[in-house]
């Protein structure tokens, strides 16, 4: 099985999915790290270079190989994929699709306080909030969380509340629920 991971930058998704490989010896991907190997640029000067649009086409690509590497190596030997996708994966109709139809999706959501909190400790990678103050980073917090939230749960077989969880807390709910 594929556990995918969506939520809004700072989520906790790429951290989870190093702790879920970690603790339960499933295979970990990144979305974004295998895009940046791929192209061999990070993510923002993608972003810089080729736009969002591109990015988002090259995001299903990227999602799609994945998905079809899993099916045949899981064939082969059945193992379980945690997928970490980017925070704006699902915003993109054919990527949904795809999370939708080929994976467990979870959704880890975090208030945006904790988002903020976050995020301001590291922004130089997210292009979306790089250089901003406080002031702008929340209201872009804001603005992206109205239009993806939704998107989100539509995606989501399980909406996870992560503020305030531990990790061995949040690593026994996934075991529990599927079988890790």
């Amino acid at each position: 099985m594929i556990i995918s991971l969506c939520g809004f930058m700072g989520s906790g998704k790429s951290t989870l999915g190093r702790g879920l490989a970690s603790a339960y010896n499933c295979r970990f991907i990144d979305l974004d790290d295998y895009i940046e190997a791929k192209w061999a640029m990070s993510v923002s000067t993608i972003f810089a270079k080729k736009g969002e649009e591109w990015f988002r086409n090259e995001e299903c690509e990227s999602l799609m190989e994945i998905v079809e590497e899993y099916n045949y190596l899981n064939s082969k030997a059945p193992y379980t994929l945690v997928l970490a996708l980017g925070g704006g994966t699902v915003t993109h109709a054919p990527s949904a699709a795809v999370v939708k139809t080929r994976t467990q999706c979870v959704y880890l959501r975090c208030p945006k306080e904790v988002l903020l909190e976050r995020l301001m400790k590291n922004n130089s990678r997210r292009p979306l909030v790089a250089g901003k103050s406080e002031e702008e980073m929340m209201a872009v917090i804001e603005d992206l969380m109205r239009r993806r939230e939704s998107l989100y749960r539509e995606c989501a077989k399980e909406v996870l509340p992560v503020e305030g969880k531990r990790m061995g807390e949040i690593l026994r709910y996934f075991s529990e629920k599927y079988g890790l």
